[in-house]
This record gives C-alpha cells, sequence and structure tokens, in this order.
C-alpha cells in the first residue's frame, strides 16, 4: 500500500485500476481491493458494488433461474455445450491445436422463437420494471479466500470511487469489521429503471 499511496491514497491497495480517464460511469460499478484491519495480522480482501450493479445481478439471477427453468436437461446441454474443430495440422496431417467451432444459437420454442440469452434479457427488463428486486447496504465476510478474509460490500453510491472506498473502510470498522445489512432497503428511485444491458447500449465512448 505504500508502494502505491500515490494511486490510492495509502489506505488501500489494489491491481486494478481505479479513475482511468474517460471511462464511462456505468463502467465504474465495482472495484476489487485490499485493506488492512484493525488486528495487525488481518488484511481484508473487499469487492465493492453499487447498489446499481447489486439490483441488477439480482435482477439477472431471477430471470436467469426463471429462464432455465422453462428447458429441460437436454436442451440445456446442447445450447451451453461447447464444440471445437481443428485449428492447426502438421504436414501429416495430425492435429496440433483446436479451436472454438463457430456455432448458431439455438432458438426455442418456449422462448417465442428467442435465443437463451434473447429470452434472458428480455425477462431482466421485465424484471426490473415489473418486479425491481429489494437492496440492502451490507457488509458480508466470506472466510473461503486463500488470501486475506473476504468482504463482500454493497453501497448506495452512483459511481465506486477513492472516496466511496475509504468511507466504506470507515464505516465497516465503526461497525466492528462483521457482517452487516442496513435495516432499511435502498430507495426505489435510487435503483435504475432499466435493465444493466439496456443502459450499457446507450453509452457513448469518446473518440
Amino acid at each position: 500500500m505504500c508502494r502505491n499511496a500515490g494511486r490510492f491514497g495509502g489506505r488501500f491497495d489494489s491491481s486494478l485500476a481505479l479513475d482511468d480517464p474517460g471511462r464511462p460511469d456505468l463502467y465504474k460499478q465495482s472495484f476489487h481491493f485490499y485493506f488492512p484491519g484493525t488486528q495487525r495480522f488481518t488484511i481484508w480482501n473487499a469487492n465493492v458494488v453499487t447498489a446499481r450493479k447489486a439490483f441488477w445481478q439480482k435482477a439477472h439471477d431471477i430471470a436467469y433461474n426463471r429462464v432455465a427453468g422453462m428447458l429441460n436437461t437436454e436442451e440445456l446441454e446442447m445450447n451451453f455445450k461447447l464444440q471445437f474443430e481443428a485449428a492447426e495440422r502438421s504436414k501429416t496431417g495430425k492435429i496440433l491445436s483446436y479451436k472454438l467451432a463457430e456455432r448458431h444459437e439455438m432458438r426455442f420454442e418456449q422462448f417465442g422463437g428467442l435465443t437463451f440469452d434473447e429470452q434472458l434479457q428480455k425477462l431482466e427488463a421485465e424484471i426490473v420494471r415489473n418486479e425491481p428486486p429489494v437492496v440492502h447496504e451490507s457488509f458480508l465476510l466470506d472466510r473461503s479466500y486463500a488470501y486475506g478474509i473476504g468482504v463482500d460490500i454493497v453501497l448506495d453510491v452512483d459511481v465506486i470511487d477513492q472516496a466511496a472506498i475509504e468511507a466504506a473502510i470507515d464505516r465497516f470498522m465503526a461497525i466492528g469489521e462483521k457482517d452487516w445489512v442496513a435495516h432499511e432497503p435502498v430507495p426505489r428511485d435510487r435503483l435504475p429503471a432499466v435493465s444493466e444491458s439496456e443502459a450499457l447500449a446507450t453509452v457513448q465512448f469518446p473518440p
């Protein structure tokens, strides 16, 4: 952290870039970082997302389970099966390497002729509009990490930046470095009215 203090201010460290010039706000919705705990030998291995991103993830998970539930096991296996073909052969015809074969996405009668991904995006949008999932700010520990102790963080902020991360660290320390979920959910008007794919489709990158 001392080595990268010029990048992150000295309170946390990461192998990722936090403030790329020109990066749209919709691409600043999550971050992975490390920071020391109050105990001398504790390292927190943190993943943080905005409430907006957590909302989209919940909508995606609900939609995925519903779409997958409309197909039988054979249909699911066929839809996700990867096929490979020879990419390079020796002079004698022996296959030296493989590449992913080009395949056409399957369309399903259950989905009105849509592909799995098309039905998934359609249902995500419907869930966001008609059945918006509830999201709470939270800190949830995960002790299965190989390095440090994991902590998954949800913040009600517009973007993940240095100020948001430092505020999250302060709050985590204040509550005693433990699991915590806010009593009140994030207000609906703080959450998106469109799905993630719909929102990302509107992003315009600088030339």
